[in-house]
């Protein structure tokens, strides 16, 4: 799965250090009744001067020369490339063959995994140039995307020469910008931070550095390549690269493994629709410029652990609190997660980790980003009680090649995964959870008044048109599949649950749980 495109939305993520991951508390809260004391979280490994460069690029209009390529009587001249950001980049050169007139010139753009783009040239007869525009709309390519370029062209007698392939970042001609890179990162930004540059670049380094490691041991791997994070200072800059700006409030960036980049937008200070009576919320008036600039230490090192999943394991497997936890966890300051889920213990019950946890909704604590504060909690959970690094690494590499993480949990512990997350929920101050909740066709009597026998065969009322068949037995629970009127359906299993007699169902291949009035119509 090398080269999977991933592009994860920042408008969350870059939002965690305010709802979950605190920097400040705004309330101190007691450990509900019976709760241990809180697992210390992760740190960073301590490091001394973390090497790294800085230096000021971009701000005018640049020509770049490159060499050609000649075989068999086609020639390919020298390329020469200019950026004109936020509208792309012109590549243009000259080719010539013996053998006959140029009939293909294409330009490609290779990326870290191997994955390219294509463009094909247009001929200038006036110049006598062939030129490539990628990008010439903007679309959503950012700043400081670095690739291999290379030109293939063929001619009427069927020669076709390529260049060799070379390396070139999509520089912006319009702004200066610092660019800090150490060992194992490269960092971009603009329009802040002008009087503590220094201080930026250090303090990137280093929560980069001190992390690596512990992504290196979690992951069972070393990410292929030196991801790039671009941050840009507003919003409204940052879209600039859209033919069309988007206009969502809480848009905040992207994370692309196929670029090896993550582009943020530098936290504004406000706060998110959704989470203003969030009693974790550091004050806006506290929410100072050097507050702002502490977000994308955390931000990277969390975007950065995507690129790993992608790179090291071939994708961001399982569910979403569980591949968010990861980057949550193996990021530069995780925060107090725990404090987080004992309050809401005291105000609300949270999903089984079976289910699929949310980051939208708004909890009790009036907070959202809940997979982003389960996640972590959990994974820290079983680093300290479980095994330490070694065991989530094994998680992690089980995923790899197809185990699920819930299989790899009860490997490791010796117990179904229901008693582990029990622990995590004591551990908490949540109360256990039955088998029943999380399996409800566990729970299942018999059925009240069957309408067929297992085994046997049911044709579905003329409505409604779509019947949809549901993951579980049960009220409220998610769909997984649908069905159409008048189709014939198999009865596999069946139970009654609070009074209602559900029946799992094969629809076309598809398996599911309907209730009886499904079948029976109205």
């Amino acid at each position: 799965m090398k080269g999977t495109r991933l592009s994860i939305s920042l408008a969350v993520a870059a939002l965690v250090l305010g709802a979950a991951a605190i920097a400040a508390l705004a309330l101190p809260v007691a450990a509900a009744p019976g709760a241990q004391n809180n697992i210390p979280t992760p740190t960073p490994a301590p490091m001394e001067d973390v090497a790294y460069t800085l230096e000021v690029v971009g701000g005018e209009e640049q020509t770049l020369t490159f060499p050609g390529a000649e075989s068999d009587g086609l020639t390919i001249g020298e390329t020469s490339v200019t950026s004109t950001y936020p509208r792309g980049m012109i590549f243009s050169m000259q080719a010539a063959s013996d053998n006959g007139e140029i009939q293909d010139v294409i330009l490609f753009m290779e990326y870290v995994h191997g994955t390219r783009d294509r463009v094909n040239a247009e001929y200038d007869r006036e110049s006598d140039t062939w030129i490539a525009h990628p990008w010439d709309t903007g679309e959503g390519r950012p700043a400081w995307s670095r690739f291999n370029f290379y030109w293939r062209v063929r001619d009427s007698a069927g020669v076709t020469v390529e260049t060799d392939p070379q390396l070139i970042d999509y520089a912006d001609p319009t702004r200066p910008w610092f660019r800090a890179e150490s060992e194992h990162m490269v960092l971009y930004w603009f329009g802040f931070g002008e009087d503590m540059a220094d201080e930026i670049a250090q303090t990137a380094a280093y929560a980069v550095e001190s992390t690596h490691q512990r992504r290196m041991d979690g992951f069972g791997g070393e990410i292929s390549y030196k991801p790039i994070a671009v941050v840009y200072p507003q919003r409204d800059i940052l879209t600039e690269m859209y033919a069309n700006p988007i206009a969502s409030e809480t848009f905040a960036g992207y994370t692309s493994s196929d670029l090896g980049m993550s582009v943020q937008v530098l936290h504004d200070g406000s706060t998110p629709p959704g989470n203003e009576e969030c009693i974790w919320s550091t004050p806006e008036e506290e929410r100072t410029m050097e507050w702002r600039i502490e977000r994308i230490y955390h931000t990277t090192t969390h975007e950065f652990t995507h690129l790993w999943q992608y790179d090291v394991l071939g994708g961001a497997f399982g569910k979403l609190w569980w591949f968010e936890g990861q980057a949550e966890w193996f990021g530069f300051a995780p925060g107090q997660y725990d404090k987080r889920l004992r309050k809401l213990a005291e105000l609300q019950d949270i999903p089984s980790l079976t289910e699929d946890i949310g980051a939208n909704l708004t909890q009790a604590d009036g907070c959202y980003a809940l997979a982003y504060d389960v996640g972590p909690s959990f994974i820290n959970f079983l680093h300290t009680n479980y095994g330490g690094i070694e065991t989530l690494q094994q998680i992690a590499q089980g995923t790899r090649y197809g185990t699920s993480m819930y299989e790899s949990v009860e490997e490791i512990a010796g117990k179904p995964f229901i008693e582990v997350e029990n622990e995590w929920r004591t551990y908490l101050g949540f109360e256990p959870l039955s088998l029943a909740d999380v399996d409800p066709a566990s729970a299942l009597e018999p059925a009240i008044a069957p309408i067929a026998e297992i085994g046997e065969t049911v044709l579905l009322p003329s409505t409604p048109p779509i019947a949809y068949i549901y993951e579980k037995p049960g009220p409220n629970v998610l769909s997984n599949g649908q069905c159409f009127s008048g189709m014939e359906v198999t009865i596999l299993d069946m139970g009654s649950l609070d009074g209602i007699d559900y029946y799992q169902v094969d629809c076309m291949g598809m398996v599911g749980w309907m209730s009886r009035d499904q079948l029976v119509g109205p």
